[in-house]
């Protein structure tokens, strides 16, 4: 039995009278992360497809992911700058050392705010929103790379539910998730967010980079 039909073939448990109904939003943002819906636009729009904003916000993450990269890239870079090693380093190793530094920090923006999507979701009885799936890769990328991961946690949680989730949800906000989330780390811990030494990685890690 492929996924698809599986899917299909669970569906009336999250339906209306079915034992798994207060699941339904949880169903649905899975099903709908995998496969296109089944439904298309039926008017206000002159083209019938489809598409949901969960591919158009997908398409928008595939395209930061050049950005990210060359980010990675740059951290192992600025730490091997700094520890006056770049003449030893290599251009694999450099990248390893900032993916290693900057992987933990998305993945914790991703569990923070879609846990909170998915809580909130939920407790209202809506369908899962998708705009935090741009909005988590934005924040790792414009905060410095020194930043712990509490401090992270505080900044997602803040932006979602007082930057989002109380104005409505995606596409009524009135401020940007990510940037909100860099104000409050700006103006809770300026101190973590501001000078040059704060966009250097100053440890290594499991071998790679230098420690400062």
């Amino acid at each position: 039995m492929s996924l698809r039909n599986y899917l299909d073939k669970i569906r009336p448990n999250f339906e209306e009278g079915g034992k798994l109904h207060a699941f339904k939003s949880v169903y649905d943002g899975f099903e709908t992360f995998l496969y296109v819906p089944n439904e298309t636009s039926k008017s206000g729009t002159s083209i019938h497809d489809a598409i949901d904003s969960k591919r158009i916000m997908s398409l928008v993450v595939l395209s930061l992911v050049p950005a990210m990269l060359f980010g990675m890239y740059n951290i192992g870079y600025q730490n091997a700058l700094a520890a006056g090693k770049l003449a030893d380093a290599t251009c694999w190793g450099m990248f390893l050392y900032g993916m290693l530094a900057l992987l933990p920090k998305i993945l914790v923006s991703y569990i923070v705010g879609l846990g909170i999507e998915f809580a909130w979701a939920q407790w209202k009885g809506e369908e899962i929103q998708e705009g935090y799936l741009v909005s988590g890769i934005l924040i790792p990328l414009i905060i410095p790379v020194t930043t712990p991961l509490w401090i992270l946690v505080l900044a997602v949680a803040f932006a979602v539910i007082f930057t989002k989730e109380i104005f409505g949800g995606t596409g009524m906000n009135i401020f940007n998730v990510a940037l909100a989330a860099r104000a409050f780390l700006f103006f809770s811990y300026p101190s973590k967010m501001t000078g040059d030494s704060i966009w250097v990685a100053k440890d290594a890690i499991f071998g790679l980079g230098y420690t400062l």
